[in-house]
């Protein structure tokens, strides 16, 4: 197959490209795909639109912050914090920790990690994540007083708790 971009080389490498949503898809010979890759930007451009504005404002003025306040470990401020996009420490999250959840809540589905997580104690991680959600169940039965699922579900909690303690005095 020739190159999709000279016509001249025979093509080595698929070249694939999301645009507005749409996959474009490229048969290319390495000399056009470098010449394509020195021409275009990385692709990740952070500066535009910045995530801590607000799109629904039209403005460039940064948001109000009620109060001056500063990082006590390495003196960031919120609008300095918030005019670089980027954070200080990892002392400015506690700091910052109610201006920086609602700035990132519409950025993000959730405040919590939901990403990737290392294989290597799965079998442990789906014990933990089961253990919390029986508690949470177990509280939830306490409250609506049926006590028979409440003392089935402590029962499993217990067979967890201790699933879970002998398998870390093995790991240790």
């Amino acid at each position: 197959m020739h190159c999709q971009n000279c016509h001249n080389n025979s093509a080595t490498v698929r070249y694939s490209e999301v645009v507005d949503g749409e996959v474009q898809e490229l048969h290319l010979c390495p000399q056009c795909l470098n010449t394509k890759q020195d021409t275009k930007g990385t692709g990740f451009d952070f500066s535009k639109p910045n995530p801590f504005k607000n799109p629904s404002v039209e403005t460039d003025r940064p948001p109000q912050v009620k109060k001056a306040q500063n990082c006590p470990v390495c003196g960031t401020s919120l609008q300095t914090m918030l005019a670089s996009a980027s954070v200080g420490c990892s002392s400015c999250y506690d700091t910052f920790s109610s201006q920086v959840d609602t700035i990132l809540q519409p950025i993000h589905q959730s405040l919590s990690h939901r990403g990737k997580v290392p294989r290597l104690d799965d079998v442990r991680a789906r014990a933990r994540v089961d253990l919390q959600t029986k508690r949470t169940l177990l509280k939830s039965a306490l409250g609506l007083e049926n006590y028979e699922e409440a003392a089935d579900l402590r029962d499993q909690i217990q067979a967890l708790e201790m699933g879970l303690s002998s398998s870390e005095k093995g790991h240790d």
